[in-house]
């Protein structure tokens, strides 16, 4: 078994956080994208609105607090509608959802108020995006680092063997610990800046109304106030992963069973004063505490952590204390793609791990939908949902069904119509419904399918006939074929499903 020297360890470790260092950039160009679209929609609002209400690109505060006339107010509550149809579809910030929705039942709102909502909901979108950005980046950094220190460890000494796999549970955890020393996460210096830039428009936007600042100045003002909140965003990406890097070189060298861990700094003419202090010390892994001895020291900070081991250290005896007691040969020119197919790909929990670490920001919409059409019967905890999508797959497909069924008839109710016949007409626009009322009671529900004939009947009286009629309330499911909404027939009395209970709770008191 061969041991490498100290510069082996220290160029295999800098080429790691090299790599993450460049998947960090890309994360921020996005992120930059994301601000320069969110700035230019701000002004777009600012220079639409001041076409509509100034007089000589001037705007008084008295102006701007006048109400909306009928035909702005109902532009706007389409706009509002829009955004919440995007916010539920994004999971975006509930708090803004809540608000969003008030807004859109008053009768009564102010110019200003409008402008300030359009303003509002670019902020809201960059920040989310912002969020969901550096979250995958916190994920993918630690997995990816995890995975490729053991490698280069296992790959220096030329042994090998299954490893622990990353728990997601555990990850969630790193995710939303606090480690700087404001005790903030991530996910709480986004919002600070979020609330910081939005009180800085509205500060801007007060001023030209009540001070009478030209709008070219307001206008380059907030510009700089979102190259501020930029710049934040670019720290704030790259000190998160020089923290997760850290955070996954840790738990490796633990894996390894590393007793102590060196720093190695990187050495040009940015490295700061306390990385170049700390550069080649090295310390007990009990010790390992990032910001004070490990990494990141500072923002934007570049130091790594390499394995530090003394002349009788063996990573054969870490290996040997394995449930099996296996060990192979790692040969120095194994890739780190053989590497992981042998060591990781064979253990099938770390496979459905990664695939939960991989799809946590697709999976986490997916999540947010069925809890919004499913309620209570949704499963009760994001890690609960993938746990069922990837463990269970009997039922994650019955819980799909249930929400496809749930989804198609919620969509019909938000075109729904109300009557009192005698019959309930048979025809109606497509993918529509029709509450037939008698004495001012409500006796059944039809739901039309894409042709605009029957599709489901959810009958809530005997009809008169209780011997006929034993199950009440019951449903007809007229189609013989989902696909074929042309083909129907009105079938006999059924129990109403799980399905129908959840869709139909507004009708159904409590049955």
């Amino acid at each position: 078994m061969s041991k490498k020297n100290r510069e082996y360890w220290e160029e295999r470790f800098l080429e790691l956080e090299n790599s993450s260092n460049e998947y960090a950039l890309e994360i921020y160009k996005r992120i930059e994208r994301a601000f320069y679209i969110a700035q230019k929609e701000t002004v777009q609002a600012i220079e639409s609105w001041l076409s509509r209400f100034a007089k000589n690109n001037n705007i008084t505060m008295q102006e701007a607090r006048k109400w909306l006339n009928n035909a702005e107010l109902k532009e706007l509550k389409w706009s509002v509608q829009e955004y919440i149809k995007y916010g539920r579809e994004n999971a975006i910030n509930q708090a803004w959802l809540k608000e969003l929705e008030n807004v859109s039942s008053k009768v009564h709102i102010s110019r200003y108020e409008a402008l300030m909502i359009h303003m509002q909901q670019s902020i809201e979108k960059v920040f989310h995006n912002e969020l969901d950005m550096i979250d995958t980046m916190a994920r993918k950094v630690y997995e990816d680092n995890y995975y490729k220190t053991i490698y280069e460890v296992q790959k220096g000494f030329n042994v090998g063997w299954q490893l622990n796999t990353i728990d997601t549970r555990k990850l969630d955890k790193i995710v939303n610990v606090p480690w700087a020393s404001d005790g903030k996460v991530f996910s709480e210096r986004i919002w600070i800046n979020r609330q910081q830039l939005a009180n800085e428009l509205q500060t801007q936007l007060v001023r030209m109304c009540l001070i009478g600042n030209g709008p070219d100045k307001a206008i380059k003002e907030i510009a700089k106030r979102f190259d501020v909140s930029k710049k934040r965003a670019g720290a704030l990406v790259m000190t998160e992963e020089a923290y997760f890097h850290s955070a996954a070189q840790k738990d490796a060298f633990e894996e390894l069973d590393a007793e102590e861990y060196e720093i190695v700094a990187t050495l040009d003419n940015r490295t700061s004063q306390i990385c170049r202090d700390m550069d080649l010390k090295h310390f007990p892994m009990k010790e390992y505490k990032p910001g004070v001895t490990a990494p990141p020291f500072h923002v934007r900070c570049r130091s790594v952590t390499v394995p530090y081991f003394d002349d009788e250290f063996s990573l054969g005896e870490r290996a040997a204390r394995d449930e099996d007691g296996k060990i192979s040969y790692v040969s120095s020119d194994m890739s780190y793609h053989e590497w992981y197919k042998e060591f990781v790909e064979n253990n099938p929990q770390a496979i459905i791990n990664e695939k939960k670490i991989k799809n946590k920001y697709s999976d986490s919409k997916q999540f947010e939908k069925y809890k919004e059409i499913l309620g209570e019967d949704a499963p009760k905890t994001f890690a609960d949902f993938q746990e069922l999508k990837y463990n269970n797959n009997k039922e994650y497909e019955e819980l799909k069904k249930l929400y496809k069924e749930v989804d198609w008839q919620i969509k019909a109710k938000e075109n729904i119509v109300t009557g009192s016949e005698h019959k309930v007409p048979f025809n109606a626009e497509p993918n529509s419904v029709f509450d037939n009322y008698k004495d001012g009671k409500i006796t059944s529900r039809r739901y039309y399918g894409k042709t605009g004939k029957p599709r489901l009947d959810i009958d809530l009286t005997d009809h008169g006939n209780p011997t006929q009629h034993v199950v009440v309330p019951h449903q007809h499911n007229w189609l013989k074929d989902e696909s074929n909404h042309d083909d129907i027939k009105r079938p006999k009395d059924s129990p109403l499903t799980k399905a129908h209970k959840i869709a139909n709770k507004d009708i159904l008191k409590g049955d």
